[in-house]
């Protein structure tokens, strides 16, 4: 009976330790994915000095990183777990708040004045990003990189903006050219190295960039808010195909970065560098989660060092970054059951697959460099 009582007493202190905190803003409090945190408390949450712990919960079992969980708990919830129910606690209540207040109007919120419609958008802006959005693609080199699909921009303007938004360009795309050395894989050199051909000459090939200039607009019942950016992307080559795609592409991605400057809901923590090593690793894996908290950490380690996929031509040079060359490279991977020995054989597998029709899916327009 006595231990029961130091039990409750135990947690009663650390649930209040972490209400303080909160309220004293010593606490920062970010998921990271569906049932995972970081808390960050003291002094390090204003000047980055410390390191955040790791917060997850897996069923009906907390766990954390901190000293204090691995010797209490999970008997006892630490102070960092308290905060993280105390936040997630406040959230939903305020959103069940704001869901009745909704009810209680003859009109929904989005339709009623501007400052009604305004607080609902800010809001909507201030969420947290759901992580399963999150998507990752091979980058340039060995790493892989997090992003928003267009689409998925898309959708969530028209949620949270209720379809009162455009996109408009700003004056005419710029289409740069230049060229640039082939490069191939020397092992005996163990670097790369420019090709040279059967006259002794440095084999080129042609790329591009092509820069666009847009802007969002989002209406408010009349009145305009604006945010320009610029959006690129590379292409190889000088075929119509290649430009085409690289005009959508920059599109695309200067459309992104438009919203980017709305905040969460648009992907801007993604490019803070510590959020980026390990949004987007959780799609997908949620049916091998264990109610065990210490197989949960050990797992979660382990994924968070998971390398991501590497693809590499029989010549040794890595496919890059851009999505079409990597469809490209693993659609005749799939069909051909090998890898491809070099970028100039995937190019004229895919013009031969075009210009005889054989698949009932068109293959990628262009091998971008």
């Amino acid at each position: 009976m006595q231990e029961s009582q130091e039990l409750k007493q135990a947690q009663a202190e650390r649930t209040e330790r972490a209400r303080s905190a909160i309220l004293a803003g010593k606490f920062l409090v970010t998921r990271i994915a569906p049932q995972q945190w970081t808390v960050q408390n003291g002094d390090g949450v204003r000047f980055g000095r410390t390191l955040p712990y790791a917060v997850s919960l897996n069923g009906d079992y907390w766990a954390c990183t901190c000293m204090d969980y691995q010797q209490r708990g999970p008997q006892i919830l630490c102070k960092h777990i308290e905060g993280v129910r105390l936040s997630e606690t406040a959230q939903n209540q305020s959103y069940s708040d704001i869901n009745k207040e909704m009810q209680m109007n003859e009109q929904p919120l989005s339709d009623g004045s501007l400052g009604d419609r305004l607080s609902r958008i800010l809001w909507e802006l201030r969420q947290p990003l759901d992580m399963s959005r999150v998507k990752r693609r091979q980058a340039p080199g060995m790493g892989s990189v997090p992003y928003l699909e267009g689409y998925d921009v898309i959708d969530r303007a028209n949620t949270v903006f209720g379809f009162a938004w455009s996109f408009d360009l700003i004056g005419e795309p710029v289409i740069v050219r230049w060229q640039k050395k082939v490069l191939a894989w020397n092992q005996q050199e163990k670097r790369k190295v420019p090709l040279i051909d059967a006259n002794g000459n440095v084999q080129t090939e042609e790329v591009g960039l092509v820069y666009i200039t847009g802007k969002v607009s989002v209406d408010l019942d009349g009145k305009f808010y604006s945010h320009a950016d610029l959006g690129r992307c590379i292409f190889t080559g000088d075929t119509p195909e290649a430009l085409d795609m690289a005009l959508a592409g920059s599109a695309t991605d200067c459309l992104k970065r438009c919203f980017r400057q709305m905040g969460e809901q648009f992907g801007n923590s993604l490019y803070d560098k510590e959020i980026a090593q390990n949004a987007g690793l959780e799609q997908g894996r949620e049916n091998g989660q264990t109610n065990n908290p210490a197989a949960s950490t050990t797992s979660q380690a382990s994924r968070t060092t998971t390398a991501p996929i590497v693809r590499k031509y029989g010549d040794g040079v890595l496919v890059n970054g851009n999505v079409p060359e990597q469809e490209a490279y693993d659609q005749f991977k799939t069909k051909m059951g090998k890898s491809p020995a070099s970028k100039d054989e995937l190019r004229s597998w895919l013009a031969g697959q075009r210009s005889t029709h054989m698949e009932h899916q068109p293959a990628p327009a262009s091998v971008v460099a």
